[in-house]
C-alpha cells in the first residue's frame, strides 16, 4: 500500500469517526455532507487499488466497487433530500449490493480441492449461539416496545446471526490475507448498521449521524482492502487462511458457554424479560451438544491423523499394519505381497523445481498407486519419497505387483505445462499368513536396495541370497564412511591409494619410439585388509550410495595435486593432471572455489588440471550444475567428457557443458583397427567443428596408434603407453621413456 493511500485512508477514518459523533438533527445534515466526502475518497482509493494491483479475480473487485459506488450514490441522494425514507433506502441498497460479495467470501474460505474448511459441529455451534443471542435481543426489544413488525424481527435475527458467523470466522482462523480480513470486517460493519436501522427506525431522523459513521467506516475498510497488495488473491482459497488448531478452536467456544449462566442470572435478577429467560435452557442444551460433538470430533481427528500422512491422506507407517490386517480379513486370508516403493532421484526435483512441485508430485504418485491397487491393496506413505504397498495378486505371480506399480508410474506427470518423469525402485516380499509384518518389510527393503543397485525404474523380488549381497554392500558403505570421514585405521578398513596412468600426445613431434608424455590421469584403488585389491567398479557405486562421492573426489584430487606439485619440484614439470568428478561433487556448493583453493595451495596453474565428468553417469538437467561447470572453466580449469560414446547423452553433454576434450571409450578406440572407422571419422569431424580435442582410451596395441593419429586424435592413454602406477614410480617412468612433455602444446591444440 502506497504512503499516499495510507494517508488518505487515515483521513477518511478520522472523518468517519467525526461523522458518527455529530449530535442531533442538525448533526445529521452535516453528517450527510461529510459522509459524501468519505464515500468519494473511498471510491477513488478503491478504484486506484484495483487498477494498480490487477487482481486475478476481477469480478470480486467489481462487486467491491459496486458496494462502494452504491454507498456513494445513496450518500448523494441523502445529501440532496435529507429525508428518512431516502436514508433507509440508501442503507438497504448498500446491504443488497454487499450480498454480491458473499460468493467470493465463501470461495475464499474453501479448500483448494473444494471442501469447506469447517465441520458440522462448528456450524451447529455458530447457529446455536446466534439463535440464543437473537432470541435474547428480540425479547428485550419486544419488552421495550421497539419490535412490533414481524419483518423487523426477522431482519434483526438474520443480521445478528450473520454477525455471529463473522465473529466465529475471526475466532477460529489465522493467517488470513489482510485484504480478506478487511472485506470481512467491512461486512460486519454493514451488518451492524443494518441491525441498528431495523431495531431503531428513529435513528434515521434525529440520529442518523451514528449510522452514517458506521457505514463510512465499513466503506473505508473496503477501500483499504482494495489498496492492499494482498487483494490480488481475494477469492482464492489460499487467501482465506487456515483453521486454528483443535485446542484453540475449542477454547474459542468457552465465552459462548459462559453466556448461558450469565443470561440465566440476569433473568433471575429481573434484568431480562421472562421470554428471554425461557429460551436459555434449550439454547444452552444445544450449545452443550455442539461443544461435546466438536470435542469428540477433535479427538477422533487426532486419533485418525496419528495413523495418516498429512500430505497424501494415505495411512502412515504406524497405521499400515492395522490396514494390512484389515485387508487380509477382507480378502479372507489370501496371500499378499508387500512392495517397498522408493522414488528415484526425487531429491533433485525438490532441489531444482521446489518443494511445492515435489509435494504435488507425491500427491499424484499416491493417487496413481491407490488407483492401481484399487480394493485389492493398501497404499501407505512412510515418509519422504518412500511408499509401501500391500497388494493381492493371483497365486504364483510374483512379478505381478512390479508390473502393476511400474506401469502406474510410466506416464509422465504434468504440472504447469511441464512434464515430469518419475521412476521408482521397488522391492517385493511375500506377506503370507504367519509371516510377521516387520519381517516382510525388512525383506522388501533388501530387495528394494538390490533393485536400486541394478539401476533406476526396476523391481526386485526378495530372494534369500540377496540378503548376503545387500548386507555386504552396507558393510562396505560403513567401512568407506570410516575411511573417508573418520580416518579409520588401515588395519581395519584398509586405505585408498591414488595411482597415475600416463597420457601421451599423438600430434606434434615425437621423442624417439615413445610418444611424448603430456599428463597423467589420477585413479583410485582400495587396498582392503581382508578382500585385497577392490576395483573401482566394486566400491564406487557404494561410495555414491553412501553419499560420499564428493568426499572421495576431494580425497583423490588433494592427493593427486600434491603429487603433481612434487614432480614439479623434481624438475619434471609441464604435466597436466586429469581427475574425475562424480555426481556428488557436481551438486556441491562452491565447487569452483574448492578446486581453485587446492590448485593455489600447491602452486599449480588451473589450466594444467582437467576435470572429468563421466558420460555413463546421467546428470540431471540442472541449471546450477551447468553454471558451476561454466564457473570452473572460467577460472581456467579444463573440462573433459569421459567414456564418450557408451551412453545416450554424449551430444547433450557437449551442448550443455563447456567441454574441451572428449575421451573416446575403449570400445570406440578398438574400431580404429577393425576395418570400419566411419563412426570414428564422424566423431572426429564433429569435434573439429566444435573445437574440441580428442583423447583415445584403452590403447592396448602398437598398431592402434597410427590409425588414431591419422584420424586426428590428439591424445591417448592405455596399457601400451603405461599402466597405472604409484606417485613414487612416476619420476622413474618419465626418465625411462625420455622426459615429461610440456602441456602448453596440448592447450593450444584444444583452442585451434
Amino acid at each position: 500500500m502506497s504512503k499516499r493511500d495510507t494517508a488518505v485512508l487515515g483521513v477518511l477514518v478520522a472523518l468517519s469517526v467525526v461523522v458518527g459523533l455529530l449530535p442531533g438533527t442538525a448533526g445529521s445534515r452535516t453528517a450527510d455532507g461529510a459522509a459524501l466526502l468519505v464515500h468519494l475518497g473511498a471510491f477513488a482509493v478503491a478504484a486506484r487499488g484495483v487498477r494498480r494491483h490487477r487482481p486475478a479475480l476481477r469480478r470480486a473487485w467489481a462487486a467491491v466497487l459496486t458496494v462502494v459506488g452504491t454507498g456513494l450514490a445513496g450518500s448523494l441522494a441523502l445529501t440532496a433530500t435529507g429525508t428518512a425514507p431516502v436514508a433507509r433506502w440508501s442503507v438497504v441498497a448498500v446491504q443488497v449490493a454487499a450480498l454480491a460479495l458473499v460468493p467470493f467470501v465463501v470461495r475464499t474460505l474453501r479448500r483448494p480441492a473444494g471442501q469447506v474448511r469447517a465441520t458440522w459441529p462448528d456450524v451447529l455451534l455458530t447457529v446455536g449461539a446466534g439463535a440464543l443471542l437473537v432470541v435474547q435481543a428480540l425479547g428485550m426489544l419486544r419488552t421495550a416496545g421497539l419490535v412490533e413488525d414481524p419483518a423487523v424481527a426477522v431482519g434483526t435475527g438474520a443480521d445478528i446471526v450473520l454477525v455471529i458467523v463473522l465473529l466465529r470466522i475471526f475466532a477460529t482462523r489465522h493467517g488470513m490475507a489482510p485484504a480478506t480480513a478487511l472485506v470481512l470486517l467491512a461486512g460486519g460493519g454493514l451488518l451492524a448498521v443494518s441491525a441498528l436501522v431495523t431495531a431503531r427506525a428513529d435513528l434515521l431522523t434525529g440520529g442518523r449521524a451514528l449510522l452514517q459513521g458506521g457505514q463510512c467506516l465499513a466503506v473505508v475498510a473496503l477501500a483499504a482492502a482494495a489498496a492492499h497488495p494482498s487483494m490480488r488473491h481475494f477469492g482464492s482459497p489460499y487467501a482465506g487462511g487456515n483453521l486454528r488448531g483443535e485446542g484453540q478452536r475449542l477454547l474459542s467456544v468457552l465465552p459462548v458457554f459462559c453466556a448461558v449462566p450469565v443470561l440465566w442470572l440476569l433473568g433471575v435478577l429481573g434484568v431480562l424479560p421472562d421470554v428471554a429467560v425461557a429460551v436459555v435452557a434449550p439454547s444452552g442444551y444445544v450449545l452443550a451438544c455442539a461443544g461435546v460433538a466438536l470435542a469428540a470430533l477433535a479427538v477422533r481427528r487426532a486419533e485418525r491423523s496419528a495413523d495418516r500422512d498429512p500430505l497424501t491422506d494415505l495411512v502412515n507407517r504406524r497405521g499400515l499394519p492395522g490396514a494390512a490386517h484389515a485387508l487380509r480379513q477382507r480378502l479372507r486370508g489370501e496371500d499378499l505381497h508387500l512392495c517397498l516403493v522408493d522414488l528415484d532421484d526425487f531429491k533433485q526435483i525438490n532441489d531444482t523445481r521446489g518443494h511445492a512441485v515435489g509435494d504435488a508430485l507425491l500427491v499424484e504418485v499416491a493417487t496413481r498407486l491407490r488407483g492401481a491397487v484399487g480394493t485389492h491393496g493398501v497404499v501407505s506413505r512412510t515418509g519422504g519419497d518412500e511408499f509401501i504397498v500391500v497388494v493381492w495378486t493371483p497365486p504364483h505371480d510374483e512379478e505381478g505387483p512390479a508390473d502393476l506399480l511400474l506401469t502406474a508410474l510410466d506416464t509422465p506427470f504434468e504440472f504447469s505445462g511441464l512434464p515430469y518423469q518419475v521412476s521408482a525402485s521397488i522391492g517385493i516380499a511375500p506377506l503370507r499368513d504367519g509371516v510377521a509384518f516387520d519381517e516382510a518389510l525388512v525383506d522388501a527393503d533388501i530387495a528394494m536396495y538390490a533393485a536400486k543397485q541394478a539401476g533406476k525404474g526396476r523391481a526386485q523380488v526378495y530372494r534369500p541370497q540377496l540378503r548376503e549381497k545387500v548386507l555386504g554392500a552396507l558393510v562396505m558403505q560403513q567401512e568407506l564412511r570410516h575411511l573417508l570421514l573418520q580416518d579409520g585405521r588401515p588395519e581395519d578398513v584398509g586405505e585408498l591409494v591414488v595411482l597415475h596412468q600416463p597420457i601421451v600426445a599423438l600430434d606434434g613431434p615425437q621423442d624417439g619410439d615413445h610418444p611424448r608424455v603430456v599428463g597423467v590421469e589420477a585413479l583410485v584403488r582400495w587396498h582392503h585388509p581382508r578382500a585385497g585389491l577392490v576395483t573401482p567398479d566394486e566400491f564406487l557405486p557404494q561410495v555414491e550410495a553412501a553419499g560420499l562421492g564428493a568426499r572421495l573426489d576431494e580425497h583423490v584430487a588433494s592427493r593427486a595435486v600434491a603429487d603433481l606439485a612434487h614432480w614439479d619440484s623434481l624438475g619434471l614439470g609441464g604435466l597436466h593432471l586429469a581427475v574425475n568428478l562424480g555426481v556428488g561433487s557436481l551438486h556441491r556448493h562452491g565447487m569452483s572455489r574448492w578446486i581453485s583453493d587446492l590448485a593455489a595451495r600447491h602452486g599449480i596453474r588451473p589450466g594444467r588440471i582437467h576435470l572429468e565428468i563421466t558420460e555413463h553417469e546421467e546428470l540431471p538437467d540442472d541449471p546450477r550444475i551447468a553454471a558451476s561447470l561454466r564457473e570452473v572453466v572460467a577460472a581456467g580449469f579444463r573440462l573433459d567428457l569421459d567414456d564418450f560414446g557408451i551412453g545416450y547423452t554424449s551430444l547433450s553433454y557437449m551442448r550443455r557443458f563447456p567441454v574441451s576434450t572428449v575421451k573416446l571409450d575403449r570400445s570406440l578406440t578398438a574400431l580404429a583397427t577393425g576395418g570400419d572407422s566411419s563412426l570414428l571419422d564422424g566423431i572426429a569431424a564433429l569435434c573439429r567443428a566444435m573445437d574440441v580435442g580428442i583423447l583415445a582410451e584403452g590403447v592396448e596395441r602398437a598398431e592402434q596408434v597410427a590409425p588414431l593419429r591419422a584420424l586426428g586424435v590428439h591424445r591417448a592413454q592405455g596399457h601400451w603407453f603405461g599402466t597405472p602406477m604409484g606417485a613414487a614410480d612416476v619420476p622413474g617412468y618419465l626418465r625411462r621413456v625420455g622426459h615429461a612433455g610440456d602441456d602448453t602444446r596440448h592447450d593450444e591444440a584444444l583452442t585451434r
